[in-house]
């Protein structure tokens, strides 16, 4: 039986497996870590940790789940029934982990606990954000708006963080501000390191008077296939096809000893992805 990449991403049970194991990394990067120097995490949940320091009235995750009431009561009939369940399952679990997981890493260097907390909540991030769900707050909000009046996810999250930032530089020292930036930039770089790790993928254009002949060497070996784009060269004034594909580290070798091998003066030209969505790659994720 052959390996359905496809049907795995969009199964049930494996979305929750990321959810519940990117939801535990990242609850130890801050219970492990982060409280206990303070640091303030993004999004919502850091607006949670913030009100849980200038008010007494609510911890952390209870001001996480009132935070979320309204976003998800707004969300009820803006996305999809599978992604609302699916962040309203990862939101109720980074509140109860938050309040019932009590760790300390013993990391005493400030500095170095923003490294750790960073690189731990942001691949507990990454790998929440690599399933079909997300862990609700902000996310849900910013798919709607992205939704309804067209705002980018990227400028609607860098808006919020630097309204959570200007009030963490308001209330509390410059060392606790700096350190916790240091946390955000590596939490947010790990995101999407971790977004990228098995999505990336390398672009390969190639230029030679023989790409048929190399295409047919490409269809001989595993998992190579690639698109021919015919033109004209400027200088030769000839037709020119330019040979379009899209491969990984582990074929790259295999794919340029079958280019040289057929044309030792062809143009290899390689470039790397952020993600290829789409085909026999990575499915689209769907709100």
């Amino acid at each position: 039986m052959q390996f359905n990449r496809h049907a795995l991403a969009y199964s049930l049970p494996w979305n929750i497996f990321l959810l519940t194991f990117g939801a535990i990394i990242f609850i130890v990067g801050y219970n492990g870590i982060a409280v206990h120097h303070s640091f303030i995490p993004a999004g919502l949940y850091g607006f949670a940790v913030f009100g849980s320091y200038i008010s007494d009235a609510f911890t952390t995750p209870q001001w996480y789940l009132l935070f979320n009431i309204p976003i998800f009561v707004l969300a009820w009939r803006s996305v999809g029934k599978r992604f609302f369940l699916l962040n309203l399952y990862c939101m109720l679990l980074v509140t109860l982990l938050t309040q019932y997981f009590t760790l300390d890493l013993h990391i005493q260097d400030r500095l170095l606990a923003s490294i750790a907390a960073g690189i731990i909540m942001g691949l507990g991030s990454g790998i929440i954000l690599r399933s079909f769900g997300a862990a609700g707050g902000f996310d849900v909000l910013a798919v709607i708006l992205n939704q309804k009046i067209g705002l980018r996810i990227g400028v609607f999250f860098f808006i919020i963080n630097a309204i959570l930032m200007s009030l963490i530089a308001v209330r509390f020292n410059p060392d606790l501000v700096v350190t916790t930036m240091i946390m955000l930039f590596l939490s947010s770089y790990v995101t999407e390191y971790a977004l990228s790790m098995f999505n990336q993928k390398k672009a390969v254009r190639i230029i030679s008077y023989k790409n048929e002949e190399i295409m047919e060497h490409m269809r001989k070996a595993r998992r190579l296939n690639g698109t021919l784009v015919w033109g004209t060269g400027s200088y030769s004034g000839k037709d020119v096809s330019m040979l379009f594909c899209i491969t990984d580290n582990i074929r790259m070798k295999q794919l340029e000893s079958i280019v040289f091998d057929t044309d030792p003066n062809a143009i290899f030209i390689v470039e790397s992805t952020f993600s290829v969505i789409g085909a026999n790659f990575s499915p689209r994720k769907m709100y």
